[in-house]
């Protein structure tokens, strides 16, 4: 921890230009961070209910996700 935050500080010093790539919370995606800490399609899952902060999966996903389908396929 001492050692990231000593390479941070050089990195500030030098005028380094750092740009951290940060990947979306949900298990299994490896798309890039979008929204909060979510890609784009996980954000618009997390606003319906789908998923929490953490990108966890609540118990009942499957009804939700059903409800979720339905709702998007009378919008197109």
């Amino acid at each position: 921890m001492a050692t990231k935050l000593k390479h941070q500080q050089q990195d500030q010093q030098s005028g380094g230009n750092i740009v951290a790539l940060t990947r979306c919370t949900v298990q299994g995606c490896a798309k890039k961070q979008d929204l909060m800490t979510f890609c784009n399609e996980h954000y618009e899952w997390f606003k319906f209910g789908l998923i929490n902060k953490k990108g966890e999966r609540p118990t009942d996903f499957d009804k939700k996700f059903m409800a979720y389908q339905k709702r998007k396929k009378q919008a197109a």
